[in-house]
């Protein structure tokens, strides 16, 4: 079952089974509830009727008069309708004519109080009773208790209830039928955008669209926001892997050159004793060899960094900034001790950004390493605050930036191909972990009259 759309129609169904039972039993006992109410008071009046047209004759014996009695169909027997008085031993003293044979008996009931129950008959078959007792005055000033007893028989009355019940199923369940038909159309519609998102990711699969549109419902643009972007980053990392490889080959090439040149030179002289290279240029070549293979192992380290920069953060919690900066600052303070650097560190414990831990030690270490190598005595890191960024600022009063150089020491290209050992690689690789989290990196002058760096994170991930 991993369709949303048979999960819903399944659960609306369960939900209009259960809906449509209880409605339909509820109105099935309310019906049948009015429907014995009704035939209680018609039946009360025919006793009231009976009571009305009833007399006793000298002999103490109860006359009701044929012609009198309140329903025709009292007088034709086996008719349905059925009559009969009994005194206060239950027997019996009167009959209608539609009734051959005895109501069934009861002795309970107190005078003046109905009792409505529904019983069966062996030839009678199924009937509705209602009793009512009352005190009658005799001729002779005597008081005597009557059991007035009228029977109705219970088979229209089924009949009618049956049809009824099959009728209101048979409703119930087609407006059901209708309604899940509906729900079906409604959930078809309403689901047309996840069936329309679906075969555009199979276009960009495919190759022949570039991202998901933006015109889509409400309820999916976070999700349609969140693909792009994360399209957007596969496309740029694969992007930056082939620059990275570009830049790796290229950045080989001086090197190798070098190399090969070493090597055709040493092809032409023949090397002397091994205990002295002094200044025939042997002890040059070999220190050559080395330089250009630290070189090298510089390089590839570079753009190994550079690759793993290019991984962008998408969904990253708040840091803590305060710790790690304190304990970067405790490490410089250790390796430059001989410098006389004073740090001053502006940034509060409950400063957090949005960075990994790992690469905001990075960051940090990188930035405030630059401001140690470069000549800074005093130096500032702070934070920053807005409604949707957080600012950290690295202020310092070494030699500052090159003039002119701001722009240009934060461009791909120049890091790329102009870097040296000890200055530009911690920079651009600050950079690049600093934009693949959404954010940006400036370079300024700083009012210590030095250089300041300051990076900016968004408060929310993209």
């Amino acid at each position: 079952m991993n369709s949303i759309a048979v999960r819903l129609l399944l659960a609306a169904t369960l939900v209009m089974a259960l809906f449509i039972g209880l409605t339909t039993f509820a109105i099935q006992h309310t019906v049948d509830q009015r429907s014995e109410l009704a035939r209680f008071e018609r039946m009360q009046g025919q006793i009231y009727a009976l009571l009305g047209v009833t007399s006793i004759n000298p002999g103490g014996r109860i006359e009701i008069s044929s012609a009198d009695l309140p329903n025709a169909l009292m007088q034709q027997p086996m008719s349905g309708i059925y009559a009969e008085v009994r005194d206060t031993n239950v027997n019996q003293v009167w009959q209608s004519p539609s009734l051959t044979d005895e109501l069934p008996s009861s002795s309970e009931g107190e005078i003046g109080q109905w009792k409505f129950s529904s019983e069966s008959h062996p030839t009678m078959g199924n009937l509705f009773i209602l009793r009512f007792a009352v005190e009658w005055l005799l001729p002779n000033g005597d008081l005597t208790a009557y059991q007035f007893v009228v029977g109705d028989s219970r088979k229209d009355f089924d009949k009618q209830r049956d049809e009824f019940n099959r009728n209101l199923w048979t409703a119930m369940l087609s407006m059901g039928a209708l309604l899940l038909m509906s729900i079906a159309l409604i959930l078809a519609w309403g689901l047309s955008p996840l069936r329309r998102i679906s075969r555009q990711l199979n276009q960009i699969e495919n190759g022949d669209r570039e991202n998901l549109p933006a015109n889509v419902p409400v309820e999916l643009h976070p999700l349609t926001s969140r693909i792009n972007t994360l399209i957007a980053s596969e496309r740029n990392r694969q992007k930056r892997y082939r620059h990275t490889i570009d830049d790796l080959a290229h950045s080989l090439k001086t090197p190798l050159s070098v190399l090969r040149n070493i090597r055709g030179n040493n092809e032409t002289q023949s090397a002397p004793d091994d205990t002295s290279y002094g200044d025939t240029g042997y002890g040059n070549t070999s220190k050559e060899l080395q330089r250009q293979a630290d070189r090298m192992e510089q390089i590839i380290q570079y753009h190994i960094k550079r690759a793993d920069a290019g991984t962008q953060r998408l969904l990253t919690r708040p840091t803590d900034l305060y710790t790690p900066a304190t304990r970067i600052i405790r490490s410089l303070e250790k390796v430059y001790r001989d410098h006389s650097i004073r740090f001053h560190n502006h940034i509060a414990e409950t400063d957090r950004i949005r960075l990994e831990e790992a690469d905001l030690m990075e960051i940090l270490g990188n930035l405030l390493e630059n401001a140690c190598k470069y000549g800074a005595v005093n130096i500032r890191l702070g934070c920053t605050h807005t409604a949707d960024k957080t600012t950290v600022s690295i202020d310092d009063d070494g030699p500052g930036f090159p003039e002119g150089m701001q722009n240009k020491l934060t461009k791909r290209g120049v890091r790329a191909d102009t870097h040296k050992e000890g200055q530009g690689i911690g920079l651009a690789i600050s950079k690049d972990l600093i934009e693949n989290y959404g954010g940006t990196l400036l370079l300024q002058d700083s009012d210590l009259g030095g250089a300041r760096v300051l990076f900016s994170l968004p408060k929310t991930s993209r």
